[in-house]
């Protein structure tokens, strides 16, 4: 059997990284037993710093503009009007009203949004709602939503979406909030009681329409029920 020798200097030097390799193993393990409340702190700038650096190139405000006068009124309201479906209304004072409420407002970036996303997918229920001036084929120019949970929890219900930026509405949001309100309640009593085939077929006057009976769809000889 082979011998070889180790010089006293080599020892030292083996026993410092036998010592290092102790520290840093006892911390690691050590880590594992703390309270959540003690290594979140740990964790959560790692977690935020990762949003900030999301979408980096997008501005700070933004601004509601459309050169183009808007010919039609969306709303939308869950859970009232079913999630994804949409009424929509030519009536030109409630068009201009909106218009009036939304252009020129300025909306702040919202950084805390991604984390209150995380937060709101574990809870169940909730409600939405959003509000679009759109041209008379059915562009959108404008495209707004509220969600209460923002008031209640991390910052103002109103907000605009740019991929998976969030901005909110800077300033008082009352009038917009109540308009909305108002419009989500009106097309709720004409589209969807008694039930929503029921207020199609009825014949009667409504002020709010389902998507399938606006222009855009009519003209593209799309049709439709109600599925509510």
């Amino acid at each position: 059997m082979g011998c070889f020798a180790v010089s006293r200097s080599a020892r030292i030097g083996l026993i410092v990284l036998a010592l290092a390799i102790t520290v840093v193993g006892a911390g690691v393990v050590g880590m594992a037993f703390l309270p959540a409340a003690v290594t979140e702190s740990v964790v959560k700038p790692v977690t935020q710093s990762v949003e900030l650096l999301t979408g980096d190139d997008k501005p700070e405000t933004i601004a509601v503009d459309f050169d183009e006068q808007p010919a039609v009124l969306g709303i939308s309201n869950y859970p009232r009007i079913q999630l994804g479906a949409m009424r929509y209304t030519t009536d030109t004072s409630l068009i201009d009203r909106a218009s009036e409420l939304l252009k020129g407002k300025t909306f702040k970036r919202w950084y805390g949004y991604a984390s209150y996303r995380a937060k709101a997918n574990d809870m169940v229920g909730g409600c939405h709602s959003s509000i679009e001036l759109d041209t008379a084929n059915g562009a959108k120019l404008c495209d707004v939503s509220y969600d209460p949970g923002y008031e209640g929890n991390e910052g103002p219900g109103i907000y605009i979406m740019d991929g998976d930026v969030a901005y909110v509405m800077e300033g008082d949001q009352t009038e917009l909030n109540d308009f909305m309100g108002q419009c989500i309640q009106d097309a709720y009593k004409q589209t969807c009681l008694p039930d929503p085939q029921t207020a199609r077929d009825s014949g009667s006057a409504r002020t709010w329409l389902f998507e399938d009976e606006m222009p855009w769809t009519v003209e593209s000889g799309s049709t439709g029920s109600a599925k509510e």
